[in-house]
């Protein structure tokens, strides 16, 4: 039988496999964690139980594991759902949202299956009579990658009036308002249904992602959904029982939690050591996160070379570009100034070189979170977000872990509590899941399999192509600037505002005394933020891999070379137009009109790729007709990209109104809305602005 046993994270934590010791140094990644999460970093208490190499969690022995698993998916079967949560997500937001919808339905006595829009079937979909819908919106309207093949259907011409006759449905709409075609396909799905036939049962939600998007979900859910959906359903409550029933989440086991996970980890001294690979155990990843992952490709590193004229990367300030070799991934289909999906990596120092395979734990097939088998050290640092607090449906299911009652039930409250867990997450705190296990965990005792299961997988990300596939279709070029903030409120003041909303800290012990701990074993470092995948990035050394996947962007050039060419870019918002100048230089200066706005603060610190736009402004290359630039800290008054866009009014008018002109703007939403603004003025109307902008003449790309 398997020997379950618990460690000091920063002691090695053995395994005893039959008569075999193996070590998994899987303590020392919690505690020797890189300083990109957070100024000290360590993990929650793990551990870690075997037999023959294999982990069954949540249970005493292999079989009563097996048997409650088999219970749970036996409950969760889609046949027998009151309704179900179809999603479309890029980012895994709106999966994330799905997923607690179907969490908290038990509480309204309801059941709820959720499907990925990837696996969307017709004939299945005409029969469900309930369905809820959470749709999100990608780039400049587009659907998310996963709901392409449902709109093709929703939108075709072979639908037919009546065709959802019968059917109950509600839709929440995800998006970012700084984007014109906001929330598009969520509306699109809205309107559709309902001249197919369907019957709106609730009115559709719109989450603004440039404000508060899980504030908005919220409201959602509480402007009356969950009676909607009880009504739809046939399966009414009396108010009393529903009151009662959303006062708060049940309060679950380790088992309990553990019996939901629908797979168990085997582990061993190398890949030959592990046994046959399990049949019912499918690659492609369980969710969206998850199947990036098995559609990435490697990439190395040729070179990683510094773009500002003053820089100081422990202070965070520093941008880097990065040629990455392209040579051997024919099959990778780019084009210039497309979108790179980069996948971070996080440090680990110690050797975490054991295999691991995931088995499934009951008898149905069940779908690989990440791919295996991988060694422990790959599942840490490229599939497991270590570095961010978790999310409040995760904290709920650590919460089972919990061995204290009183402490689980207060991690519970603070669960419930979105204001809170708002602060504790938001700029200026941002707590760690090391932070969030330490001071309202302290007593969780988690094994791998589970932890693996519940945490949060690593995303993506998107940085835009800085090269030309027509000058070098062998190299990709990014830029990449380092993610950081300082000053983050110290843990005194944090727990303090805790306990001052009556919560709990670390088992009821003083916010003080905590506070105080902390700083000592701490060393008195400042609490900072550093962008895990941007400080990789820029920490990279030729030779280095990357998982990488392409993202076709709206970003490309009109085929005709006369049309005039206007580039509104900050910062690293200039990576397209450097791609798009090195495209112009491939063209041999072909394109007479060709203006770049680049913006940054200071000539002499942040002027990226300086010598490349000067010499492609220069009679001689001509490259760009027209090089404008403003340095906003370089005198007293501060100066913007859209100030140096009065200047050039006639111009850019003429360009726009009588010669077809092209405009595209990258940067920071703050910074689009302002050139956004400037150019109604000086094109005459906001509705000409909408025209471009409808008719892909105005292409933005803002973050």
């Amino acid at each position: 039988m398997a020997s379950e046993r618990s460690t000091d994270v920063t002691k090695i934590t053995k395994l005893l496999a039959g008569s075999v010791a193996t070590a998994v140094l899987a303590g020392y990644c919690w505690r020797q964690f890189s300083s990109r999460c957070s100024s000290k970093n360590g993990l929650p208490e793990v551990s870690l139980a075997t037999s023959h190499s294999k982990v069954c969690s949540g249970s005493s022995t292999p079989s009563a594991c097996h048997e409650s698993l088999s219970t749970a998916a036996s409950s969760n079967s889609g046949s027998s759902s009151d309704f179900f949560i179809y999603f479309g997500s890029q980012s895994g937001t709106g999966e994330g949202f799905s997923r607690e919808l179907e969490e908290e339905a038990a509480k309204y006595h309801l059941s709820a299956t959720v499907l990925d829009l990837d696996d969307f079937d017709p004939e299945e979909f005409v029969r469900q009579k309930v369905v809820v819908l959470v749709i999100a919106t990608y780039g400049e309207g587009d659907p998310t990658d996963n709901a392409v093949n449902f709109f093709k259907w929703l939108s075709s011409s072979d639908r037919q009036s009546g065709e959802l006759d019968g059917q109950k449905f509600c839709v929440m709409s995800l998006g970012n308002r700084q984007y014109v075609n906001f929330c598009s396909c969520g509306r699109l799905a809205d309107s559709r249904l309902e001249e197919l036939g369907g019957s709106r049962v609730h009115t559709r939600g719109e989450g603004d992602d440039d404000k508060d998007i899980d504030e908005d979900f919220l409201q959602w859910k509480e402007s009356g959904l969950w009676a909607a959906l009880q009504d739809a359903a046939g399966k009414k409550t009396s108010g009393t029982d529903t009151d009662e029933a959303i006062k708060g989440p049940a309060c679950h086991t380790s088992q309990e939690s553990s019996s939901t996970l629908p797979l168990s980890l085997e582990i061993a001294e190398a890949p030959a050591n592990l046994s046959t690979p399990d049949p019912l155990v499918q690659a492609g990843g369980a969710d969206v996160l998850g199947k990036w992952y098995f559609k990435s490709s490697e990439i190395e590193v040729l070179e990683c070379y510094e773009l500002r004229q003053k820089s100081d990367v422990v202070a965070g300030e520093t941008t880097k570009h990065l040629n990455l070799d392209a040579s051997g991934l024919g099959s990778l289909d780019w084009n210039t100034a497309d979108n790179l999906e980069v996948a971070q990596r996080l440090g680990v120092e110690e050797q975490l070189d054991y295999s691991l395979q995931f088995q499934s734990r009951t008898s149905r097939p069940a779908k690989m979170i990440f791919p295996t088998p991988c060694t422990l050290r790959e599942a840490l640092e490229f599939y497991c977000d270590l570095c961010h607090a978790p999310s409040k449906a995760e904290l709920r299911k650590f919460a089972a872990f919990v061995e204290d009652a009183e402490e689980r039930e207060a991690v519970l409250t603070l669960a419930e509590d979105r204001d809170m867990y708002k602060f504790l997450t938001g700029e200026g705190v941002r707590l760690s899941l090391k932070e969030v296990f330490e001071f309202f965990l302290p007593s969780a005792k988690v094994d791998l399999c589970s932890f693996l299961q519940i945490v949060a997988r690593q995303r993506s990300r998107s940085y835009t192509i800085a090269s030309s596939r027509k000058e070098d279709n062998q190299v990709i070029g990014l830029c990449v600037k380092m993610a950081a903030e300082d000053m983050l409120q110290p843990i005194s003041t944090i727990l303090k505002e805790v306990e001052s909303k009556g919560h709990r800290v670390l088992g009821g012990a003083s916010s003080s005394r905590v506070a105080g701990q902390y700083d000592a074993r701490n060393d008195d470092v400042p609490r900072s933020f550093r962008g895990s995948c941007s400080s990789m990035l820029c920490t990279m050394e030729a030779g280095s891999r990357l998982k990488i996947q392409v993202k076709h962007s709206s970003f490309r050039l009109p085929k005709d070379l006369s049309t005039p060419i206007l580039m509104v870019g900050v910062g690293t918002g200039v990576a397209p137009f450097r791609a798009f100048t090195r495209e112009f230089r491939a063209e041999s200066s072909l394109r007479p009109k060709t203006m770049l706005l680049f913006g940054c603060q200071r000539s002499d610190v942040d002027y990226l790729y300086k010598e490349e736009l000067e010499e492609a402004s220069s009679e001689e290359e001509g490259a760009l007709s027209d090089l404008v630039l403003a340095f906003s800290r370089a005198q007293q008054h501060k100066v913007y990209v859209q100030d140096k866009l009065s200047e050039k009014a006639a111009e850019i008018s003429k360009w726009i109104h009588e010669e077809g002109g092209h405009i595209y703007v990258c940067g920071g939403t703050t910074m689009g809305a302002s050139v956004r603004s400037a150019l109604s003025v000086l094109l005459g109307s906001d509705d000409e602005v909408a025209t471009l902008l409808s008719t892909g003449r105005y292409v933005e790309e803002l973050w």
